[in-house]
């Protein structure tokens, strides 16, 4: 979920935040997360664990200021394969652009055990 996204669900108008500079840098958002008294988170009013630049279309950048759970909610996921054919079709890829020959039939091994032993695992080809 998007912060913006995170406010309209809460009711939340951009334009009662305080206004966030264009691009400020991680030690002015680590300023604000460390001042006492802590911010308020901008969703529940638990203290503040995060903050955040966000820009708001027809409002501006503003800051959102996120407890510890509401920080988590807006958090970006990271999308790596997460089934040894992924993470084999990835590796591929790379070693394709990278430009190594037979990139398409690199044998890849789920475990030290089976690469010290010489057996790619079938299927992963």
């Amino acid at each position: 979920m998007e912060p913006a996204d995170l406010l309209t669900r809460h009711g939340i108008a951009p334009e009662h935040l305080d206004r966030a500079p264009a691009s400020p840098a991680r030690a002015q958002a680590l300023a604000r997360v460390q001042e006492v008294p802590p911010r308020p988170c901008t969703v529940c009013g638990a203290p503040a664990a995060t903050a955040r630049a966000v820009l708001f279309p027809g409002a501006g950048p503003r800051w959102v200021d996120l407890c510890w759970d509401h920080g988590m909610a807006v958090r970006r996921r990271h999308r790596l394969p997460q089934t040894l054919e992924g993470i084999t079709a990835d590796l591929r890829d790379a070693a394709r652009e990278a430009g190594l020959p037979a990139a398409e039939h690199l044998p890849f091994s789920s475990s030290f055990e089976t690469a010290t032993a010489g057996r790619p695992d079938e299927g992963v080809r």
